[in-house]
Formats: C-alpha cells, sequence, structure tokens
C-alpha cells in the first residue's frame, strides 16, 4: 500500500525532472527525488503506466508511402526535438560552468583582498602602537626639559645670590679700609695692629673670595655642561618629532591604502551581489527552458495522438474491393 502523500502526479513530476536532468528515471532515482518516500511497488507500477501512456508507433498495417512518409515525419520531429533538447542542454551547461568558474575566481579574490586588508589593519595597529610609544617618550623628554629648565633656574639664583655674597664682602672689605683709615690717624699704635689684623681679615676675605669664585667657575662649567646636554636632548628631541614625522605620513599613506582596499572590497562585492543575478536569471532561464520541454512533449503527445487517428482514418479507408488499391483521403484530421 502507498504511503500518504505519492500518487502518479508526484511521480510524473519526479521522473520528468530526472529527464530534464538526462537521467534515467529508475525507481532508486524517482525515490531519491522524492524525498526517499514511497514504496517501490507504488513507484514501479506508475512509472509502467506512465510509460504505457506515453505514445508508441501505431501496429496498423499501412500503405507503404504513407507508413515510409509518417515514419520519416516521427523521426525527423523526434530527431529534431533531441537536437533542440540537446543544444539548450549543453548551452545551460556551458554557462553553468562558466558561471562556478567566475564564481572561483570572484571567491578567491574576495580572500586574497580579505588577507590584504587584515594585513593592512594589523601594520595600522602596529603604526598606531608605535605611535603612543613615541607620543610617551615625548612627554618623558618634555618633562627631563622641564626639569633641566628647573635645574637652570635654581642655579641661576644661586650663581645671583653668590654674586650677592661677592658684593656684600667688597662692600664690607670697603668699610672695613675706612674703619682703618680713620684708625690709622687717630691711634699710630692701634691702626697697626688693626692693620694687622685687617690685612688678615682681608687675606681671609680674599681668600674666601677666591673660594667664591673658584665655586662661581665650578657653577659656571656646571651650568655651561647644562647647556650642552640641554642643547643635545634638543637635537634628540628634533630628531624624534621628525621621525615622528615620517611615521605619521607612513600612517596616512596605510591609511589610504586601507581605504583603496576597502573600495576594491567594495567592488568585489558589487560584482559578487551581479554575479548572484545573473544565477537568478539563468535558473529562470532553466525553468522556463522546463517549462518549453515540458511543453514540447504535450505537443509530441499531441502530435502522437493525431498520428494515431490518422492511422484509424487510414484503416477505416483500406479498400473494400479486395483487388482495388487505397485511395488517399482528401485532408488528414488535425
Amino acid at each position: 500500500m502507498a504511503r500518504a502523500g505519492i500518487n502518479k502526479a508526484l511521480v510524473q513530476h519526479a521522473r520528468d525532472t530526472l529527464l530534464a536532468r538526462g537521467l534515467t528515471p529508475s525507481i532508486e532515482a524517482v525515490r531519491a527525488e522524492l524525498g526517499h518516500t514511497g514504496s517501490k511497488t507504488t513507484i514501479n507500477r506508475y512509472l509502467r503506466e506512465l510509460t504505457a501512456d506515453e505514445p508508441r508507433p501505431p501496429t496498423v498495417r499501412l500503405d507503404e508511402e504513407l507508413q515510409a512518409y509518417i515514419g520519416s515525419l516521427a523521426q525527423r520531429l523526434a530527431a529534431d526535438a533531441q537536437a533542440t533538447v540537446a543544444a539548450d542542454r549543453a548551452r545551460l551547461e556551458r554557462q553553468q560552468a562558466a558561471f562556478q568558474h567566475q564564481r572561483e575566481v570572484n571567491q578567491a579574490r574576495y580572500d586574497e583582498l580579505h588577507k590584504a586588508h587584515q594585513l593592512a589593519l594589523q601594520e595600522r595597529q602596529a603604526a598606531t602602537t608605535r605611535e603612543q610609544r613615541l607620543n610617551e617618550r615625548l612627554q618623558q623628554l618634555d618633562g627631563g626639559l622641564h626639569r633641566l629648565q628647573e635645574v637652570e633656574v635654581r642655579q641661576l639664583q644661586l650663581l645671583e645670590e653668590r654674586a650677592n655674597q661677592i658684593r656684600s664682602l667688597e662692600e664690607k672689605h670697603l668699610h672695613a679700609r675706612a674703619a682703618l683709615e680713620h684708625y690709622r690717624e687717630q691711634h699710630v699704635r692701634q691702626r697697626q695692629e688693626e692693620l694687622s689684623r685687617n690685612d688678615v681679615q682681608l687675606q681671609q676675605l680674599q681668600q674666601e673670595l677666591r673660594r667664591a669664585q673658584d665655586r662661581l667657575m665650578a657653577k659656571q662649567e656646571e651650568l655651561a655642561q647644562v647647556y650642552r646636554e640641554l642643547e643635545r636632548l634638543s637635537a634628540e628631541q628634533q630628531a624624534r618629532n621628525l621621525e615622528l614625522r615620517h611615521q605619521s605620513q607612513a600612517l596616512q599613506q596605510g591609511r589610504a591604502e586601507c581605504e583603496q582596499l576597502a573600495a576594491a572590497m567594495q567592488q568585489a562585492h558589487d560584482r559578487q551581489q551581479t554575479l548572484q543575478r545573473d544565477a537568478s536569471e539563468m535558473r529562470e532561464r532553466a525553468h522556463r527552458y522546463l517549462l518549453d520541454r515540458r511543453q514540447d512533449r504535450r505537443d509530441l503527445r499531441d502530435m502522437a495522438r493525431q498520428l494515431t487517428l490518422l492511422h484509424r482514418l487510414l484503416a477505416r479507408l483500406e479498400p473494400r474491393d479486395g483487388n482495388s488499391s487505397p485511395t488517399e483521403p482528401d485532408a488528414l484530421p488535425m
């Protein structure tokens, strides 16, 4: 007993589909086309009925000339139909192969563009990381420069304080000399003693002044070293700025390449959509071709029925006289 849903129309549709593909409509192939449903006995019975329904060459004996004409006409119609079907099938297969090849080429191109885009993104991330590191290094150099400037200010303040101390010592020396002259005028004896003491103090002050001058020269040397270090840091900073500008230009170039790759990917995507539309049109054409083939088969069946009617009419028009030859009909029924 057949399962629910399997009928003669479904079997005929599956059989026509297999024939359209150029396959033999066997029981297993028809059952696979139906989704592996239905019993083989039922499918075999429906296939026999469909085969029995197809038109067969007439078995009625006809006149040799008319039979040869009808046979050649049937053979020519069948050959033309088969040639048309074969040509359409070959053209469809060539179009499908070309579409498949173009699809593979587009897929390979898309994969290459995708890999190039990933590499560009990685390079862009690496350039961004380098830029961040350079910015951090620049900030560190700016901080070091600021600290050196503060050190320079402090050194200048110390130098100014030392200069003030030297001026104060010079003023004290002048006051001491004035006091010494005053004391010499009033007290000659005390003048010698005070002069000696002042000379000692003066020597001490001169020694202190020389030490202060030595310290001042040392501070000036340190300041000169600080200036040289500052110049070196400025040169390094300029070199870093130049390198940063080069890297920024490289980053901009990488961004431009990324934009070009994105445009190429968009073109590939548009091409893929165009190919998909072409595939849809091919499927629609294949569907129309299948419908046309079914219509041709219906026309062939109609012609076979007309041929059958013609044979029957010729059978009726056979000579009623045993010796007389058959007369041709005035017109063929259509």
